[in-house]
């Protein structure tokens, strides 16, 4: 707690020097100077983020820049409300808001976090975990927003808006290299140009090529490494005053030797088999033998067309898209072969229809009503050997190898019908609403057989079997917007959320432990404040909220025989404190940050899992394999974590100018797992990241020098408990937990 208190009064101090320093530059400067104004889709219109009631982080391409972020897993180190949880694979890992996520890797369970590119909802989380290519801005939608797009949103939103052609010929290079610390080289080159007066053409390609952070002993390799390559290509035809037409094609590919994680803690057992290396908090090497791999390819189209008739605007919205990807670990984490195939493929493809009609904004009445279709196929193919070595499956044999195969096909499709409104009681005053009505149809077939490679099935073959779920739901928003003066307006909402019903489709299923689950629905409150002060030079918006979350659907693991089942975990609560501001305090220094208080607590779940250590130790009455976790933390979801920047631009000659950057992210310590094992718990930590960009007046070429981590602190991503090892622990050492020197360089025409 004093910690806490520590940067509070730091934060405090911070703010009124820069306030202090705001008011005097308004009072004595000359110049006028004023934060530009953003904007966003939210509201799926075009408008002022600070018109919008709802808390929003909006990030421009130039944010992700400075901050050398390109891939989407780093958004958190700039939205303080966004954590990245870490899984084995892009189909085990996802996001959170507020601490809420996908607590499964099922391939029968929608997202809690809706990734969207370009107006297009991504079936999958693991489908946006790629490079961040030719980026116009981010939008971070905190809270349910279901309302508008669709039921994996009922946690929050990430929609990543990629660039439109340009009306001028434009391109831009960019490379960026690490000098020290891991080796990552990227390239990436954007051409946009017009093809005549009414057609444009945009064209961004990438390449980036990571080092393994972690050195595999038995090899002398580093492993967990990444290898990306892609493009996107964009057609936009002005084909008449009232119609424009957008075509987008994108195409992006990864092969990494990755993910395996490190041992943290080893048993007795254990621990001779890991050789040269040994388990600890801050271990970055592995001993294993089997191959790891973490590959994906991912490709679609779009086609959005926006026709004005009269003042109003109709927009269509049509999309394909196929991702494919497997994956593979070393799961007994030794050179030996007890479990060295745990390899997983994903075939997913999915078609949207959007049907939108915007009215005019400066009506009494604004309203956007549409209409939406989603039909998605997943095929998720398992296979799972394990060599019995040392004969505890058949002790008379051993040296037998046990495996099965399993194959699972899963078809969701989704109609609904929804609209938003903003009624206009006076100028100053409206009220807001919303209603989706959603017809979900769920089903699945699936199987298990040995596998060729071995002899006997470890788990039990399984016929083909299938089952199929449905469900309707309306939900429902409201609200109000106040403009208490032209620089401050406050809002208040209420906001039902809801996720379609779910089936256990893992390895281990059965028709007994496969029951259709419930929906997943919410109740979410939110008070909001956006200001703007002295002449716009300092923005501040804040947020309190609290969401409630009935039929929680959550992920436990068996202690005993890990196996894995989905269940709806009764009721939980995520409530909090967020803030934003950015400010120029001169011309030439801007500072801005966030902060984000959230307690994501499980309200009643009775009946959660526990981990082997617990079980062993009987640790909250975990003998019997349970454990009642009401009014525990929920995972994932640090209670405090704040960012920091500040940009300092000076002025060398008359062609050239340097800017200067520090940031600095903190966050509180935060629990990997729901069984609340205390092993499983990240200490808070926090980074510091300097450059220094030299620029040409004209903007056509930088050249920029960074050290990031520059304190060169150590955390981990997640910290899970072995499959193989009864009471041993691993973790997945950062790729960013150490210091990385480097260069950036770019090029403008």
């Amino acid at each position: 707690m004093i910690r806490h208190k520590n940067k509070s009064n730091l934060a405090a101090a911070a703010s009124l020097l820069i306030v202090s320093e705001i008011v005097s530059s308004s009072t004595l400067a000359d110049d006028s100077y004023a934060i530009e104004e953003v904007t966003v889709t939210a509201s799926k219109r075009t408008e002022s983020l600070q018109n919008v009631a709802l808390a929003i982080t909006a990030l421009s391409a130039e944010d992700l820049i400075t901050s050398h972020i390109s891939r989407s897993e780093d958004l958190g180190n700039l939205a303080p409300s966004l954590t990245f949880q870490r899984g084995g694979s892009d189909n085990g890992s996802s996001f959170n808001i507020r601490g809420i996520g996908t607590q499964s890797f099922s391939s029968g369970v929608e997202p809690s976090i809706a990734t969207v590119i370009d107006g297009v909802v991504m079936g999958r989380s693991g489908m946006a975990f790629n490079e961040l290519l030719d980026i116009q801005r981010i939008e971070v939608l905190r809270g349910p927003q279901g309302m508008l797009f669709g039921k994996n949103a009922s946690g929050g939103v990430i929609h990543i808006i990629t660039h439109d052609p340009s009306e001028d010929f434009e391109a831009e290079l960019n490379a960026n290299t690490t000098i020290s610390g891991t080796q990552e080289h990227h390239i990436s080159g954007v051409v946009s140009a017009p093809l005549s007066d009414t057609l444009g053409l945009r064209v961004a390609l990438f390449t980036t090529e990571r080092d393994g952070n972690i050195e595999n002993v038995l090899t002398g390799k580093n492993i967990n490494d990444r290898k990306n390559k892609g493009g996107r290509i964009k057609l936009k035809w002005q084909a008449s005053e009232n119609l424009d037409i957008k075509w987008s094609s994108d195409y992006s590919e990864r092969n990494d030797e990755c993910c395996q994680p490190q041992a943290r803690t080893a048993t007795p057992f254990k621990a001779p088999f890991l050789g040269p290396l040994a388990a600890s908090t801050d271990n970055d090497r592995v001993n294993i033998g089997a191959d790891v791999y973490n590959a994906s390819k991912s490709w679609g189209h779009s086609f959005e067309l926006n026709w004005d008739i009269g003042d109003y605007t109709l927009t269509s919205l049509t999309a394909y898209r196929d991702w494919n990807s497997s994956s593979n670990q070393d799961v007994d984490g030794t050179p030996l072969s007890l479990l060295d195939i745990n390899a997983g493929q994903t075939a997913q493809n999915q078609s949207t229809q959007e049907l939108r009609l915007s009215s005019p904004k400066d009506q009494t009445l604004n309203y956007v009503l549409g209409l939406y279709y989603f039909d998605q196929n997943v095929e998720r193919g398992f296979e799972r050997v394990y060599h019995d070595i040392f004969g505890l499956f058949v002790p008379q044999a051993p040296g037998l190898r046990l495996g099965s195969l399993y194959e699972a096909a899963v078809g969701s499709t989704s109609y609904a019908g929804f609209g938003q409104f903003e009624f206009n009681l006076s100028d100053d005053l409206r009220l807001l609403g919303g209603a989706r009505y959603t017809r979900e149809n769920l089903d699945f077939e699936f199987q298990r057989e040995k596998s060729n490679l071995a002899f006997a099935p470890i788990a039990p073959n399984q016929a083909l079997y299938q089952d199929k779920a449905k469900d309707t739901d309306w939900s429902f928003k409201v609200g109000a917007q106040w403009n208490i003066s032209d620089e401050v307006m406050g809002y208040i909402s209420f906001t039902e959320g809801y996720k379609g019903p779910a089936f256990n489709v893992v390895f281990e299923m059965t028709p007994e432990n496969t029951r259709a689950l419930a929906p997943e629905t919410s109740d979410s409150f939110e008070l909001g404040l956006k200001s703007e002060w002295f002449q716009q030079r300092l923005i501040i918006n804040a947020a309190l909220f609290q969401s409630d979350f009935d039929n929680f659907q959550a992920q436990a693991q068996d202690a005993n025989t890990a196996a894995f089942t989905l269940l709806n975990a009764g009721e939980v609560r995520t409530r909090g404190f967020e803030l934003d501001f950015m400010a120029l305090a001169t011309q030439k220094l801007k500072v801005s940050g966030g902060l984000a208080f959230v307690d994501a607590q499980i309200v009643d779940f009775t009946a959660g899992p526990c981990s082997p250590r617990q079980i062993s130790a009987n640790e909250n009455s975990c003998s019997s394999n349970s454990q009642d976790l009401s009014g525990k933390d929920l995972p994932f979801s640090p209670e405090l974590k704040l960012n920091l920047s500040a940009e300092y631009v000076f002025d060398i000659s008359d062609n050239y100018e340097v800017t200067s950057r520090a940031a600095y992210r903190w966050q509180d310590e935060i629990l990997y797992s729901m069984d609340q094992d205390h092993e499983k718990v990240q200490d808070g930590y926090g980074v510091l990241d300097l450059s220094l960009k030299l620029e040409t007046a004209n903007r056509h070429y930088s050249v920029t020098l960074f050290v990031d981590n520059v304190l060169d602190e150590h955390y981990v991503d997640a910290i899970v408990h072995s499959s193989v090892w009864s009471g041993a622990y691993e973790h997945y050492y950062s790729p960013n937990s150490e210091r990385n020197i480097g260069l950036n360089l770019k090029y403008r025409w």
